[in-house]
């Protein structure tokens, strides 16, 4: 996958508030995915972090079990946000599965989701000393792009 660089940018602003856990910022951050290209491109980026970091912190393809522990985590994490459990768990079931989140959640709560996923997985994975959570994505999305 072809990272495009304003994206990647934007959807690392909105990282950074969903990551600080500051809601306002956060809101004002997603007004920059007003229209669908930008939305669609940012969301394939978001699951695709999505999907590596999950593989990564269960080192390997995340069971339903992991899924479900996963998700339990990132709702107590991310309280701040609203997100459920169960929305998390349908989330990443359906990220780590490739089906489309169109037919598991309602757009805007998917876009919503993704970010705070994303980011609460970039930070709960555990990092090197002096390591944070914006270089351990650098690694993510050098993956992403080497994979194809």
């Amino acid at each position: 996958m072809k990272i495009d660089e304003r994206i990647e940018q934007l959807v690392r602003d909105a990282l950074h508030w969903a990551v600080k856990r500051q809601p306002g910022e956060f809101d004002e951050a997603l007004k920059m995915f007003s229209d669908e290209p930008t939305r669609r491109s940012a969301m394939e980026l978001l699951v695709a972090i999505s999907a590596f970091v999950s593989a990564d912190i269960c080192a390997g393809r995340p069971s339903p079990q992991q899924v479900q522990e996963l998700a339990a985590e990132v709702a107590e994490a991310e309280a701040w946000s609203s997100v459920t459990g169960g929305e998390v768990e349908a989330f990443l079931s359906a990220v780590l599965t490739g089906r489309p989140l169109s037919g598991v959640l309602p757009a805007v709560s998917a876009v919503v989701l993704a970010f705070v996923v994303a980011a609460s997985l970039l930070s709960l994975r555990p990092k090197d000393e002096g390591e944070w959570w914006f270089n351990y994505l650098d690694k993510v999305e050098a993956a992403i792009e080497a994979a194809g």
